[in-house]
């Protein structure tokens, strides 16, 4: 399985909020950052934390992507759009994903987005620490 094939099974799994299914894509000591968001998730334990409380929040989410590269290094990086509904409001946010490897799993997740996609939201959501 490419690393490519690795992204695209770790994305599919979201569909599940299943917190085991998706961290079983990544190394112990895995950072994963949503960019405009502070501070990163380092480690197996805070990731966990973060999509406990995403699947818990979340009302639908699905991620589209439009282009996927995998380099000569393995790292991979693809264009999406995640489609998101934390309130009855769904919103399309444009993503651009940074994927590093370590055998055979996801050791850094990097998301650059515009935040202020989900501020206009006008929500109350709090990422817990």
């Amino acid at each position: 399985m490419s690393n490519s094939d690795i992204v695209t099974a770790m994305l599919n799994s979201w569909k599940l909020k299943d917190v085991d299914v998706v961290t079983r894509h990544f190394t112990d000591d895995a950072i994963y950052t949503n960019i405009p968001i502070e501070p990163a998730n380092k480690g197996i334990l805070e990731i966990r934390v973060f999509l406990t409380w995403f699947f818990g929040e979340i009302k639908s989410l699905e991620f589209i992507t439009h282009r996927q590269v995998e380099g000569k290094d393995g790292t991979v990086m693809n264009e999406r759009t995640d489609k998101l509904d934390f309130t009855g409001t769904p919103v399309d946010l444009p993503v651009m994903g940074v994927f590093e490897f370590r055998d055979g799993k996801i050791c850094a997740w990097r998301d650059y987005f515009d935040m202020a996609k989900l501020n206009a939201l006008n929500t109350a959501v709090s990422v817990p620490r």
